[in-house]
């Protein structure tokens, strides 16, 4: 098997044999998620100047399949930790065979980050797929735990999710926005731009 993998950087575009090993998954499935993918990156460089610059360094996509956010940014001076819900498809291994890293996470409880934090979290429909297991509020806190401040994030969601977290997240002080993805016909999904304040107590600023 290792034999028969492509050298890097080609193995970032073939699909791997292993993509066959999990409902779903397909050649043909590989192929449309990397080329779907670099249309959306490129729509969120747009959306967000800093990423693809040296101002964002640490990502972290949350909810990932093959690895094709990461992919789409190989070029980009940043690197990516691609994490596949536990709860989701066992794709993890697809992640690998790409040569990227990555790692399993239940979102329903802590990621361990020490001594990291990250400058840019994505995450596409991560709450579509899981709410129903825990409340939304405490993977959110999760995340701000674990994205510096003035750190930026990127979530694409059914408008349902979307205008929940919005609300929940003026609560932590994140300023978001929403806007269309790059398809502006579709409905059923949307994207919310939030940025994580740098910011202290009135008490701590005073001291």
């Amino acid at each position: 098997g290792v034999g028969q993998t492509p050298k890097w950087p080609q193995r970032l575009k073939v699909a791997p044999e292993r993509v066959r090993t999990f409902s779903g998954g397909s050649d043909g499935a590989f192929r449309k998620d990397t080329t779907q993918w670099v249309a959306r990156v490129n729509h969120y460089k747009t959306l967000v100047p800093d990423l693809g610059t040296d101002k964002i360094r640490n990502v972290m996509d949350m909810n990932t399949l093959y690895g094709g956010f990461a992919a789409a940014l190989i070029n980009d001076p940043l690197w990516v930790m691609n994490v596949v819900s536990s709860y989701g498809l066992n794709s993890l291994n697809v992640v690998y065979d790409r040569g990227l890293i990555g790692t399993y996470n239940d979102w329903c409880e802590a990621f361990s980050t020490y001594p990291r934090t990250y400058d840019l979290l994505h995450v596409d429909g991560l709450f579509s797929a899981e709410s129903h297991r825990c409340e939304m509020k405490y993977v959110l806190l999760e995340m701000d735990r674990i994205l510096r401040p003035a750190g930026y994030v990127i979530m694409r969601e059914s408008p349902h999710f979307v205008n929940s977290v919005k609300n929940l997240a003026t609560g932590m002080r994140w300023n978001c926005h929403q806007r269309d993805t790059e398809d502006a016909k579709n409905a059923d999904q949307k994207l919310l731009i939030c940025q994580k304040k740098d910011w202290r107590s009135s008490k701590a600023a005073s001291e």
